[in-house]
């Protein structure tokens, strides 16, 4: 049996725009390219932080200009580098708030601030965490509940000697666990990776455009598509090729048609 494509979302992350940094231009113009003619469109963009390098006002003027051109609308949350130079302020004033619920038809997504300014330590602290309980209760089986923060969760293979998980990570696993949670995004470590804990889907998406990848693992980025039976499928899209790879699909839902 055949089953629906429900919903799609695009997933970005670490793009690390910057006239000075290690930002490859090409990279994010063919990662535009390629968002603007999947054929179904996504739904929306997530990124998941590290939109600029070193979070100062050249970066961010140059980072808006940039992320106009993609067609979807684009949810944001502040990743380390965001908060460099006190960014975070830049980030609020030009790009977006955070702690935010948002609803696109059958998924919501609660975008959440993980950086810590000047460090690349991540934290949601106590605040945050029950933020989540208070917003993700009362939603249906048939709703798709994302969480979306910059730091990974849990460690990510191919990434190198682990540092910069969550300072709180045990605590936030089990809330968002315990909350009904189907799945989280994240960046941070340029590595795409998706993996099931308990009934939550783990997803990290790679870097769009900085030239700090992991071996072969190039530059890329995720689609995430939901389907009827409840299940979504997670697939990386290199760039500048466009060619998309089947991470898997997960059964994370209940409820659907």
């Amino acid at each position: 049996m055949k089953h629906e494509l429900l919903e799609r979302l695009v997933h970005i992350s670490d793009t690390h725009i910057s006239r000075f940094g290690m930002f490859l231009p090409d990279r994010l113009d063919a990662c535009i390219r390629i968002v603007n003619g999947l054929d179904p469109p996504p739904q929306f963009i997530i990124h998941t932080g590290d939109l600029t390098d070193y979070g100062i006002l050249m970066d961010y003027e140059m980072a808006v200009e940039k992320m106009d051109e993609f067609v979807p609308d684009i949810i944001y949350v502040p990743g380390n580098h965001d908060e460099r130079n006190y960014g975070d302020s830049l980030f609020r004033e030009m790009v977006s708030q955070v702690d935010v619920l948002n609803s696109f038809g059958k998924i919501v997504v609660l975008t959440l601030g993980s950086a810590i300014p000047d460090s690349d330590n991540g934290r949601l602290g106590r605040g945050r965490q029950q933020l989540i309980k208070q917003k993700m209760k009362g939603f249906g089986e048939d709703i798709l509940k994302i969480v979306a923060f910059h730091h990974h969760l849990i460690p990510v293979p191919f990434a190198g000697r682990e540092k910069d998980i969550l300072e709180d990570a045990g605590d936030v696993l089990r809330i968002i666990l315990e909350s009904g949670v189907n799945m989280v995004l994240m960046g941070h470590r340029h590595v795409r990776n998706a993996i099931k804990v308990g009934e939550t889907l783990l997803v990290n998406a790679g870097t769009v455009s900085c030239v700090r990848t992991r071996g072969r693992l190039g530059n890329s980025f995720n689609i995430i598509d939901l389907y009827s039976d409840g299940s979504v499928e997670v697939s990386e899209v290199g760039i500048p090729s466009g060619e998309a790879r089947s991470i898997g699909r997960f059964p994370i839902m209940r409820g659907l048609l």
